[in-house]
């Protein structure tokens, strides 16, 4: 018997090679004879550069960056190909775990940093950056970032906007005078299909997961809306709303080319030459909602594994409501989270549960 492991990472909690180690020995309590392979993965957010690092090796740099606060901090860069191409994730330079609960506000939140580390790795002579877009605590447009980078920000008044820009200045912006080009090529690696405005939007389905208030998500849309027009791009392309509109700037104003984090990882890890003889597949993510079907990577791992016939479970912290959307892609959707407990207490004995969870679920599913 052969068990592919191949989760996600779970946000503020476990990170994916984690997830995977504690489903295994979940895995063992019910077939110790199964051969199991890890595949810890991810599709832009945290934990990118683990699962890239895993499949590619690479070299690890840190490098000063402004965190999501506005507080000096560091970020890391995998350096691929002797220093050619670099992997970086917006959830190193402008994440949300790095933001505690209380201060969580868009607001307060800057993509500043990532401006700052795409403009060392260029200095360093990297000729080809993966921005992974996820894990972000912004919805600032990627003002911050362009700012980073040489744009300048106007207001009504025709006067420049603070630096680190913020969700404030986006609420203020006026006028944007872009940055010069990269001279680097900018891969994006995007876990969400989502435009940049509207119902679909990074505020109106992100923002309240940022610590948006209901009252700010119609200002926050609407300051996007009036972005685009300065842009002059209507942000529609599938991906601009990632990272709080962080994929509309890198793709408008940095040349940057967007593609499927999930579908990069698998093809990197090379997942699709191990489904060969598999007997299951066990993915996972922290929470999953209908939005896992929009391009997150249990579906896309579900996909993959559903064309070469092998059975997907899916195991998540959380499943929200409409996650029962996913049912029909696999072969049975379970969570850890016990109701009673608060979210601190969940988080705390994570590992506990996955395994518990892991090893209940195969036991029950080979019964059949």
């Amino acid at each position: 018997m052969k068990i592919l492991l191949a989760p996600d990472s779970f946000k503020n909690c476990l990170r994916s090679r984690d997830v995977c180690r504690f489903m295994a020995d979940g895995v063992r309590q019910v077939c110790p004879e199964a051969k199991i392979i890890h595949f810890p993965l991810a599709d832009g957010g945290e934990g990118t550069l683990d699962a890239v690092e895993s499949a590619r090796g690479g070299i690890r740099q840190r490098f000063p960056v402004t965190g999501p606060l506005g507080i000096p901090g560091e970020s890391e860069a995998l350096l691929l190909d002797h220093g050619q191409r670099a992997v970086i994730e917006c959830a190193g330079a402008c994440g949300i775990e790095a933001v505690p609960r209380k201060l969580l506000s868009p607001l307060r939140t800057t993509s500043f940093g990532v401006g700052e580390l795409l403009r060392q790795l260029e200095t360093h002579g990297v000729e080809e950056t993966w921005l992974g877009l996820g894990g972000s605590a912004t919805v600032d447009g990627g003002l911050g970032m362009l700012q980073a980078l040489g744009a300048k920000l106007l207001d009504h008044a025709g006067e420049e906007l603070p630096a680190p820009a913020t969700g404030t200045e986006l609420l203020r912006l006026n006028r944007l005078l872009p940055p010069p080009p990269l001279r680097m090529r900018l891969r994006l690696v995007v876990d969400v299909r989502n435009p940049l405005c509207g119902p679909a939007g990074a505020a109106q389905v992100f923002g309240p997961q940022k610590g948006m208030t209901p009252e700010d998500i119609p200002r926050f849309d609407a300051a996007l809306r009036h972005y685009a027009q300065q842009a002059e791009d209507p942000g529609e392309m599938p991906g601009d709303g990632a990272a709080g509109g962080l994929g509309f700037a890198c793709r408008r104003f940095l040349g940057g080319v967007g593609g499927s984090g999930a579908e990069l990882l698998l093809k990197l890890t090379g997942f699709d030459a191990e489904l060969s003889g598999a007997t299951l597949v066990i993915t996972g993510e922290g929470r999953s909602d209908a939005q896992t079907a929009q391009g997150k990577l249990p579906a896309v791992v579900a996909a993959h594994a559903a064309a070469a016939g092998v059975p997907v479970l899916l195991i998540s912290g959380a499943l929200a409501e409409d996650a029962a959307e996913l049912q029909s892609r696999f072969a049975l959707l379970a969570e850890t989270r016990v109701a009673a407990w608060s979210l601190e207490e969940n988080i705390l004995r994570a590992s506990e549960l996955l395994q518990q969870t892991v090893a209940r679920i195969l036991d029950g599913y080979f019964r059949k």
